[in-house]
């Protein structure tokens, strides 16, 4: 009898949701969908840096100008910390637009729980990270120690919100490019970002689909 793995978010016992190359499991608390299937370190520092060799700046410039957007709802950030900042861009596109930035990426930085930081940020951004996250916890518990008290984190990431509670879920994940990304390891909706904000004691404000925006405490 096959075992069925803990969820990533609650630990709750999760059946598998669906099969292609990999194995995906749907938590039937938080509705998180995750796969245990990890690449190689080496095959997947490899798909990281490929993927930063095909932005342009325009996209960045985009980007950045609509994260700030979010994070401005809150505060008018000084100091930034580019969480998981990849090939550097959207750092230097922050630093462009007249913020301090501290960029931090693991494969040349290392751990977040590593660094000395002198002083904490106003804000957090991470973007396009979370899903690669195989210990989202460890990760979580590392980030909120480093906002300042009216600090926020925002993360983007792609939510399954528009197919999970479809009765032909299945189907719309296994057309989802989204989940195609071999490094790419839970996905998660509305439903568990709520879940998380009651066992991490987090306010979670949802922006559509893609984008939501973590404070600690309520």
């Amino acid at each position: 009898m096959t075992t069925e793995p803990p969820c990533r978010i609650c630990k709750s016992p999760s059946p598998v949701f669906y099969r292609d190359a990999r194995t995906f499991y749907k938590c039937p608390n938080c509705w998180l969908i995750f796969t245990n299937d990890l690449l190689d370190k080496i095959l997947e520092e490899n798909h990281y840096k490929s993927q930063w060799e095909t932005t342009e700046p325009e996209f960045w410039e985009n980007q950045t100008t609509a994260l700030l957007s979010y994070i401005q709802k809150y505060l008018t950030p000084k100091r930034i910390l580019d969480f998981g900042a990849g090939s550097g861009e959207m750092t230097e596109e922050l630093k462009r637009q007249g913020h301090e930035v501290t960029a931090l990426e693991q494969m040349r930085d290392g751990y977040l729980k590593d660094q000395q930081y002198p002083h904490l940020f106003d804000a957090v951004v991470a973007v396009e990270v979370i899903e690669h996250l195989p210990n989202v916890w460890e990760e979580l518990e590392q980030i909120e120690k480093v906002p300042a008290p009216e600090g926020v984190i925002v993360i983007s990431t792609g939510l399954t919100n528009p197919f999970i509670e479809l009765p032909n879920a299945v189907e719309h994940f296994k057309s989802w490019w989204y989940k195609d990304d071999p490094t790419h390891l839970s996905f998660f909706c509305n439903h568990t970002l709520g879940v998380m904000a009651d066992i991490g004691d987090y306010t979670i404000d949802i922006f559509g689909d893609k984008l939501f925006v973590v404070r600690k405490g309520n």
